[in-house]
């Protein structure tokens, strides 16, 4: 398996992140529907099941990393003069999104129905449209934080089945890691030991 399909992104700060992005699909909330003094967190984990083994999966993972930050900040440039007023035309956005995720599944025999809206709030490209658009909104900074695979040594034995031979990135909407209010791995770990 490749590093690419053996790759995960996600949220994991604000904690209900993925319910305020359901909530602002079916038009409960409005955008900007993180607050400004919010600290927003993404991550993107490789090699999730199969671990990242040799030179080439690193290469691939870091490959991969760069992309999506080009990705990223392709989508914060093209947002920067969203407002509030915006509201519709950045949902539409979302929508526009959510209806290929129902054409994806659909192709999908074994996809269960009832798993929709997990799999909608979890899409990485709605989960990038989301920390990039509140990013420009907000006129905030980003960093992003690559971790190489870690070793048995640098883990709590209880995260080895979780993250030892993977690769993380995280990214923080802040400048810099000593702007954070913690270390950058700490709400990280925090969230996958509940998750």
């Amino acid at each position: 398996m490749t590093v690419v399909s053996d790759s995960y992104m996600g949220f994991f700060l604000p904690g209900d992140i993925y319910e305020r992005l359901l909530d602002f699909l079916n038009g409960n909330l409005d955008f900007p529907f993180v607050n400004g003094n919010e600290i927003l967190g993404i991550f993107f984990l490789f090699g999730k099941n199969y671990g990242i083994n040799n030179d080439l999966d690193i290469l691939s993972a870091k490959d991969m990393t760069r992309k999506t930050i080009e990705q990223l900040k392709r989508e914060i440039f093209q947002s920067k003069n969203n407002t509030q007023s915006d509201n519709d035309y950045i949902r539409e956005k979302y929508q526009r999104r959510v209806l290929q995720v129902y054409v994806e599944l659909q192709n999908d025999p074994t996809f269960e129905q009832t798993k929709v809206n997990e799999r909608i709030s979890r899409d990485p490209t709605l989960l990038m449209y989301c920390y990039a658009h509140h990013i420009s909104y907000y006129r905030q900074r980003c960093f992003f934080e690559i971790y190489d695979p870690f070793k048995s040594d640098q883990l709590d034995i209880k995260l080895h089945h979780l993250l030892l031979n993977r690769m993380v990135m995280l990214s923080y909407n802040v400048e810099k890691a000593t702007d954070l209010p913690y270390r950058t791995m700490t709400p990280f770990v925090e969230w996958l030991v509940k998750k």
